[in-house]
């Protein structure tokens, strides 16, 4: 946790334990536990709790703290796939779209000649008429903080806290 999201924040929040906040400073306090192990910080457990009760209500928006220039809370279930990767989708809808993009794939080279010695090396004279170029894939990784915030620390930079939201 930055010092200066800490400074921006408490700046904002004024008390952690008020249970009839104004919006703007609720969404401070939300900001300042998330930025942290909420789940560990008992003075966190009063917003973080009427966050979670307010979220399945109609009409839910999420707090902000105008004094870092929060956002609202996004969610990103997928990490980034590793390097050499790109993103794929397991399904396509009945609708033609994409489904969720939870697979991580690659185009690789699988025609090998295995005369040399027992080493594979490419084999790019192929008769078969097959195609030596294959997708590959694998599971996207999964976040284990999978919400964020974003907001403006004091030294003006755009941050990212990201989050779960496990009670």
């Amino acid at each position: 946790m930055t010092k200066s999201l800490l400074f921006a924040a408490a700046l904002a929040a004024g008390s952690l334990y008020a249970s009839s906040a104004p919006a703007s400073e609720w969404g401070c306090q939300v900001l300042l536990c998330v930025s942290g192990n909420w789940q560990a910080t008992q003075s966190c457990h009063p917003p973080m709790y009427r966050l979670i009760a307010a979220m399945k209500a109609p009409g839910f928006s999420w707090p902000t703290c105008p004094d870092a220039n929060s956002s609202a809370a996004r969610r990103e279930v997928y990490d980034a796939c590793p390097e050499g990767w790109s993103v794929g989708y397991s399904d396509v809808g009945h609708d033609g779209n994409r489904s969720v993009p939870n697979k991580c794939e690659k185009r690789q080279n699988l025609c090998f000649d295995h005369r040399n010695d027992n080493k594979p090396t490419f084999n790019v004279n192929r008769r078969d008429g097959d195609s030596c170029e294959k997708t590959i894939s694998m599971s996207r990784p999964v976040r284990s903080k999978p919400w964020y915030i974003e907001y403006t620390d004091a030294k003006g930079l755009r941050q990212k806290a990201w989050f779960n939201l496990n009670i």
